[in-house]
Order: C-alpha cells, then sequence, then structure tokens
C-alpha cells in the first residue's frame, strides 16, 4: 500500500494539469478498488441469481463509484499544487484523508480499503487509538510522500527525519496504556456452523442447521458466554420460539445461560423486522442493527429504487433500522457492546456504546463473500475497531473468520474458515477510554484541517514569490 500511494503522488506531482491528475486519479480507481472490491460480484451472481451481464454492470458502477472519489483528489491535487516538497507531504497525504472521509460517510458510507488498515502491526497502528484508522492513513500516506520527494529531489535530511520521526511518534503511542482491565476474563464460546449461503435460506436446512448450532452450544454449555453468528437462525425468532426451537431455549432460560445468537425479529406479518442479536436466556435481552447494507438488507429512496429489489434475490432485503440509542446488554456478567456485520466497519458509531461496553461481540455471515478477500477485510475492521476503542472484541460467522481480537488489535485465538467448528477462548472486559472513542472524528479534522490550511498557505506563499 505505500508503494502504490508513493506512485500514485508521483504521478499527481509529475502531472502538468488539473484534468490528467483527475484521469490518474479514475484509473487508479479503477484498478485499486476493481481488484479490491471484486468480491461484490460473487454475492450477486453466485448467491442472489442476478443475470451475468448484469451482475457485470453493477459491480463495475460499484467500482467507478469508488473511482471518482480519487478522481476529485487527483483534480485537485494538480490544480492546487505548488511547491513540490509541500504537495507531496502536506496537500497530496491531506487529499487521501478527506477523500476517505467523505467515501466513508456519503451516503450511509463504504469504508472499504482505508490506507491505514494496512499497517496493522507496524508502529503505526500507535496513532489510531487517537485518530482512529483516518490518523494511520494519514501516517501512511505522508511516508508515500516522503518516500517520493527522497526520490524526485534528493531530499535526503528531510524525507529521512520525517519518516523517522512519524514512526517514532507511532511507536511511542502504542506504549501508553489508554485502558485498563476490569474483572475477570469471561470464558466465551463463538460457533462456527459453516452453512453454505446456497443453502442458508432454505426451508429444508432450517432444521440441520439448528441441529448444528445446539449440537456445539451442548458440548460448550460450561462456558459464561455461547455466541451464535449472523441470523444463524435463519428464521423469524417467533416461529422457532414456538416450534424448532421452543425446548432448547426453555432450558436456557431456566439454567440462565447467555446464548447470543443471530435473528430476524420480528412476527412474519409485521411492519418493522429487524436483523437482531437475541440472548435466548434472556429474551428481554435484543439488539437491532442500527447501521443497514443499502440495496441489500434496505433500499434508501424506497419508491425510486424499490424496483431494483426485483433483481436480486436477497432474503429480507427491507429490514427496519435499530434505535441508534439502544444500551450495552449484560451479558457473562459484564456490560457488552454489540454489532452486526458491517456495523464493524464504523468505529464512530460503535464508539457510542462506551464506556459502558466492556467488550464488544460482533456477529456475521461472510457465506456471501466466500472465498473471496471480504471476510479477511472484515476481520481487519474488526482489529482496527478493537485498536480505537480499546476493548477486546469477539466475531463469531458464519464460515469464517471467527476470531478474538485484543485491545493491541492482534488476533488472541481464531478458528481455520469453513469447517464446522467452535472457538473456545477467554475474552477480557476493560475499563477507560481512547482519545478516539471520546473525541471521534474530532482530532482527525482538526489536524487535517490545519495542515491544509498551513499547505494552502504556503502555495499562496510561493504564488505570490
Amino acid at each position: 500500500m505505500l508503494l502504490t500511494i508513493a506512485g500514485l503522488f508521483y504521478l499527481w506531482q509529475q502531472s502538468p494539469a488539473a484534468g490528467d491528475g483527475a484521469k490518474i486519479g479514475f484509473y487508479f480507481g479503477l484498478g485499486f478498488f476493481g481488484f479490491g472490491l471484486s468480491w461484490l460480484f460473487k454475492s450477486m451472481y453466485s448467491y442472489s441469481e442476478v443475470l451475468l451481464p448484469v451482475s457485470v454492470l453493477l459491480t463495475l458502477g460499484w467500482v467507478v463509484y469508488h473511482g471518482l472519489f480519487l478522481t476529485a483528489a487527483g483534480y485537485l491535487a494538480v490544480k492546487l499544487k505548488r511547491s513540490r516538497t509541500l504537495a507531496l507531504i502536506g496537500l497530496f497525504p491531506v487529499l487521501w484523508v478527506l477523500f476517505e472521509l467523505l467515501r466513508s460517510s456519503l451516503f450511509g458510507g463504504y469504508p472499504f480499503l482505508l490506507a491505514g488498515v494496512s499497517h496493522l502491526g507496524s508502529w503505526l497502528d500507535g496513532y489510531a487509538p487517537v485518530f482512529g484508522v483516518w490518523g494511520m492513513s494519514w501516517a501512511v500516506a505522508v511516508t508515500a510522500g516522503a518516500l517520493v520527494l527522497l526520490y524526485v529531489k534528493r531530499s535526503w535530511i528531510l524525507s529521512s527525519v520525517l519518516i523517522c520521526v512519524l514512526w517514532s511518534v507511532g511507536g511511542l503511542l502504542q506504549q501508553i496504556q489508554w485502558v485498563q482491565p476490569l474483572g475477570k476474563p469471561i470464558d466465551i464460546a463463538l460457533i462456527q456452523g459453516n452453512v453454505p449461503q446456497q443453502i442458508k435460506w432454505s426451508s429444508k436446512a432450517l432444521t440441520p442447521s439448528l441441529e448444528r448450532y445446539v449440537t456445539l452450544t451442548k458440548a460448550n454449555l460450561d462456558a459464561d458466554v455461547i455466541v451464535w453468528p449472523e441470523t444463524a437462525i435463519a428464521s423469524y425468532l417467533s416461529v422457532v420460539e414456538r416450534g424448532a426451537l421452543s425446548t432448547f431455549i426453555r432450558d436456557a432460560q431456566l439454567f440462565k445461560k447467555d446464548i447470543v445468537a443471530g435473528v430476524v425479529d420480528g412476527e412474519p406479518d409485521d411492519e418493522k423486522v429487524y436483523n437482531a442479536i437475541v440472548n435466548l436466556g434472556n429474551l428481554e435481552q435484543r439488539y437491532h442493527k442500527r447501521h443497514l447494507v443499502p440495496f441489500s438488507e434496505y433500499f434508501p429512496f424506497h419508491n425510486l429504487f424499490a424496483p431494483l429489489a426485483n433483481l436480486f434475490d436477497i432474503p429480507f432485503s427491507f429490514f427496519s433500522h435499530g434505535d441508534p440509542n439502544q444500551p450495552s446488554l449484560l451479558i457473562g456478567g459484564q456490560k457488552a457492546g454489540l454489532s452486526i456485520c458491517f456495523e464493524m466497519a464504523f468505529g464512530e458509531e460503535l464508539a457510542r456504546q462506551l464506556p459502558e461496553a466492556s467488550y464488544f461481540i460482533t456477529v456475521s455471515n461472510d457465506a456471501w463473500f466466500a472465498h473471496t478477500l471480504e471476510p479477511h477485510q472484515q476481520l481487519e475492521d474488526v482489529q482496527m475497531r478493537a485498536l480505537e476503542l480499546g476493548r477486546e472484541i469477539a466475531r463469531a460467522t458464519n464460515t469464517g473468520y471467527t476470531a478474538i481480537v485484543g485491545v493491541d488489535g492482534k488476533i488472541k485465538a481464531q478458528i481455520p474458515p469453513y469447517e464446522l467448528d467452535a472457538l473456545r477462548s477467554e475474552i477480557q472486559p476493560y475499563q477507560g477510554l481512547t482519545p478516539y472513542a471520546e473525541w471521534k472524528w474530532l482530532p482527525i479534522l482538526l489536524l487535517v484541517g490545519l495542515l491544509l490550511l498551513f499547505t494552502l498557505g504556503g502555495r499562496l506563499l510561493f504564488k505570490r514569490r
């Protein structure tokens, strides 16, 4: 990623006109997002029964949409550049981060392939608890600009000092203990059912799927908390509560076992139906997904786009949004923050559950994107959120990657994907707040704003000269 951005910045600083910068940004975006987000095609063509030409066109449109942000960034990069030095280590990195922020917030937000995620495990991840992933993206982009500056101007001293300071500060930030352990670790079991997507929503597959989860649950009943993945119960909770799981749920309630399961919450005839997490041991404990996936779980501008639903064979594509102010739930003797799949990409939204939540549980069904880049990308999102928020995260998935991530962003325990298995481990609750959890986007906006003012001020100074 570092060399990729360096190559882009080199081409931008060589471009004579703003239009050339826009073209370079657009073509870069086609390659970057065309490869990194190609998994959308798999979900549509393989599992949603969308015709091949339509799947190709929709995927291309998805890639072009993301590429337009880099097109705009390229136009402004060349239009506003004056001093090569200020452009490479000031303007270009700021524009990169600004358009990552825009891409992550407009139209619901699509925070995919953020540059900062690529440097998990490096010294730069020390910036995450302060500025979030955006601070890491900025540090990666500045490093890339310094490398180009070293190449084109042979600025050995400036480039070396800048890189050394930037990375050293990140390493020093890693040494700060932003949060503290709270109580004893919780014994947790994460159930990975490995139900193939092509049969998951079949009525014939419901009972065999539930048998998988019940069997693995009974083998781990001594755990404090047991977690089933997103829509592990591929039906309405009200239906299975009266039928297939009636005895199991009564037993869970009798023994007061915290069995957290992904399910569809609502009645078949209800106007509002939710993608939900429910504690089968206490049915009053429910979480409704707040940040739904556009054109998959709901259709924005319903009257305009609802006809598109006819192109897709997606079960429950008209979910309702959950209350944004849902409280944390008492699970395993500690308050747990909850999220479902796509929500794990939005750290500023998860931070609303802090400081009450001492750890997080997230569930997902990545079978829609089996054997593509997407499941691994989403696991990296989990690692980033753990760093940003200072909370350990337990992630239960249908097909993988099921894992527990520590507050340092490193994977503590994991089981192989695409296998029927249970991950038995411990998760440590924490208390306290990181700067990012406290202030969310404010630190990075202040940093980017000040740098942009400094860069544009330097541009005006050079223009006068």
